[in-house]
């Protein structure tokens, strides 16, 4: 007993110094860059943060900034929903524009699809619209072809060349137009003719 116990207290202090050498030389532990986790200087830098623009979503919101210009194509759509803001959009085979405030002015080019305002004191003009929608008040439309306008409110005012229908609700609406023999339903006190 005395002999064995003897040879395992020297191979124990000959394991404990292997593993105190072999502990000094290993590689250190992974840093969080080479395990994968970002650090803290890469996060939101312009490399790694994506941006949305106006003319390559399905769906975009106008800039803060008065003055901006949009270029939509079918099955595309933009929200204008600052106020007193001044926006162009060029619709390029299509896209929707939805006026979602007050007081913005909006200059449309080309051939949209359908262009709704939901707001008071909008003024939209331009070429030619699938469709026109107004709720609200005070509105000024402008196109020189919309087939089918629908206008639900007070005291707004629609002109356009050639329209095929026309559905009016509210009081002191007034819509006007140039060519076209449309259908016209109204209820309320408003005016629908041909200039």
């Amino acid at each position: 007993m005395y002999r064995s116990s003897r040879i395992t207290a020297p191979v124990i202090t000959a394991v404990a110094g292997l593993a105190l050498i072999a502990g000094c030389s290993a590689d250190p532990a992974p840093t969080p860059e080479e395990t994968g986790t970002p650090s803290s200087t890469s996060v939101g830098t312009p490399e790694s943060t994506a941006t949305a623009s106006g003319t390559d979503s399905s769906a975009s919101t106008a800039s803060g900034s008065s003055g901006a210009t949009i270029t939509l194509s079918r099955g595309q759509e933009h929200k204008i929903t600052e106020a007193n803001t001044s926006v162009s959009i060029t619709c390029s085979g299509g896209g929707d524009i939805d006026v979602e405030t007050n007081g913005s002015t909006v200059r449309t080019t080309g051939q949209c699809e359908d262009i709704d305002i939901r707001g008071n004191d909008n003024t939209v003009s331009g070429e030619d619209a699938e469709s026109l929608d107004i709720e609200g008040s005070n509105n000024e439309a402008t196109l020189s072809n919309a087939p089918d306008i629908d206008v639900d409110g007070t005291a707004n005012t629609v002109s356009v060349e050639e329209t095929r229908d026309i559905d009016v609700e509210g009081e002191n609406n007034t819509i006007t137009y140039t060519s076209g023999d449309p259908l016209i339903e109204t209820e309320g006190t408003n005016s629908v003719s041909a200039r």
